[in-house]
């Protein structure tokens, strides 16, 4: 590691107090709760803004409360080399989830604006709101808005899960867009030289191989029903043999058993970036006993991939398993709503930079798939991009998320010398 007094390693000091004050102003036992345009997403906001200015940082809101922070003197309008993660979390969730990558990149511009020969880098940190679906239904929403693909009128009207509320209603009550203020410009590619995301590691991949940071190959894609049911009959439990059944319970839980089966065929053929997950299953506390055969239950589903033809095929499987289920077993099954995003590659020049500058660092590192991140939409607005996953103990979205506090330093250094590099290429 470069020397501990350098002016990086002071500013990665400054933001872990960042990161422990604003997990301790957002608690909400267990963990920590950063609802999507809450007062607990302004609290962080608000911090990360107060800092940024302390350190003579520019700090620039856009319609949508998404922040742009730019070292001073820089315009706005200048192609930057660009990172930062989400501000908001799942519902007591980690502290770090999202958030160590906006503070990763203040560390990186705070370091800059204390060395009087990197004070014009071309450098852009964005913290950007609802990245996390719980809360609207569906994923980043915060940056979908702040690079134009897609507008507040396609998703002004979507209501918050807590609070009832809409989109709209939540913009307007926190204020935005700020009058008076000097709006920071929607980002795309002309704005964006490229996008370099740190993020905790969301599995066990690299604790176990005890490595402190990872670099994604790819954004795992999904196809999600996040509201599916099973229609089926109640009836007496004692009294119906199994062909006169029409068992909810047990149709849900064969569908989940068939596509447990093509995942495991996916690992036998070499495919460990598959997985399947039914993350809600529920039957009706109104009416059923242990003594009935269940009727109905809720459910939800989530196949995600890193390639689209494994995603592609678990989807026709799907389909082909509800029919067979449903034939089987005399139930009906209404899969609700489809949403989901194409899996998404991650530049490979990029992916080959963060290699090398955890090379030149002496800091070990893998290549690996990743989840969901704010990175895929900026893929999709023809940003090249890369995700730098750092080691994080007890994985994520859970109170018990652990970042190390050295293994969060070593990831900004590698970040910090990838985008200065960068800046430095013409």
């Amino acid at each position: 590691m470069p020397d501990a007094h350098s002016p990086l390693d002071s500013c990665i000091a400054d933001v872990w107090e960042l990161l422990e004050r604003i997990g301790h102003d957002t608690t909400d036992s267990p963990g920590i709760t950063r609802a999507a345009w809450s007062r607990n997403e302004e609290t962080a906001a608000d911090h990360i803004r107060a800092f940024a200015r302390r350190h003579g940082l520019q700090v620039l809101n856009d319609a949508f409360g998404n922040i742009q922070v730019l070292l001073p003197g820089v315009d706005p309008a200048t192609p930057c080399v660009t990172t930062g993660s989400h501000l908001d979390s799942v519902p007591h969730g980690g502290n770090y989830d999202g958030l160590a990558g906006v503070a990763a990149g203040l560390a990186v511009l705070a370091a800059a604006n204390a060395d009087p020969s990197r004070r014009a880098r071309p450098f852009r940190v964005v913290g950007m709101r609802c990245e996390e679906s719980p809360w609207f239904g569906t994923a980043y929403l915060g940056s979908r808005l702040m690079l134009g693909l897609s507008t507040l009128d396609e998703f002004g009207d979507l209501k918050r899960s807590d609070s009832g509320k809409s989109l709209r209603h939540h913009l307007q009550h926190l204020g935005y867009p700020r009058t008076g203020e000097t709006l920071a410009p929607l980002l795309n590619s002309s704005l964006i030289t490229s996008f370099l995301e740190l993020h905790i590691e969301q599995g066990p991949l690299l604790e176990a191989d005890n490595i402190p940071v990872g670099i994604a190959t790819a954004v795992r894609g999904n196809v999600r029903f996040p509201d599916a049911r099973c229609i089926g009959a109640y009836g007496h439990s004692a009294a119906l043999p199994r062909r006169f059944r029409q068992d909810a319970v047990l149709a849900v839980a064969e569908l989940a058993l068939g596509l447990d089966g093509y995942w495991k065929d996916r690992i036998a053929q070499g495919d460990e970036d598959f997985i399947v997950t039914v993350g809600k299953f529920s039957t009706d506390a109104v009416l059923h006993a242990m003594t009935k055969v269940a009727g109905e239950v809720k459910f939800s589903l989530n196949i995600g991939a890193a390639v689209r033809t494994s995603l592609d095929a678990a989807r026709t499987l799907l389909f082909d398993l509800v029919k067979g289920i449903e034939s089987d077993r005399g139930v009906t099954f209404e899969l609700g709503r489809e949403v989901g995003t194409a899996p998404t590659q991650m530049d490979g020049r990029l992916i080959a930079l963060l290699e090398d500058a955890a090379s030149a660092l002496g800091i070990a590192a893998r290549r690996m798939p990743t989840v969901g991140h704010d990175a895929a939409m900026f893929v999709r607005a023809g940003v090249p991009s890369a995700v730098l996953l750092v080691r994080n103990a007890n994985g994520s979205h859970n109170s018990d998320e652990a970042l190390d506090r050295e293994d969060f330093a070593r990831g900004v250094h590698v970040l910090d010398r990838a985008m200065h590099r960068l800046a430095s290429k013409p």
